[in-house]
């Protein structure tokens, strides 16, 4: 049995509210044509904004890497 996580090279991501089942879905868009969706129930969407944000600021460099194809991630 493989112990290790299913890695994804993500093109695409975006959010949905589910406002009846309480929960924000993020979708990403593998570059492989695949749709992940990871349910984030309740609130706990906003400890995974905390947790980005924390490591922004504890790595800033990573705001100056650049996406395939040379564009620019924009903040």
């Amino acid at each position: 049995m493989n112990s290790a996580p299913a890695r994804y090279r993500a093109v695409s991501m975006w959010f949905a509210a589910d406002l009846d089942a309480h929960n924000v879905e993020m979708r990403i868009l593998a570059d492989n044509g695949q749709t992940v969706a990871i349910v984030c129930p309740q609130d706990s969407i906003f400890t995974i904004q905390k947790q980005i944000e924390q490591m922004g600021k504890g790595c800033p460099e990573i705001a100056t890497w650049s996406r395939v194809g040379g564009a620019r991630l924009r903040r």
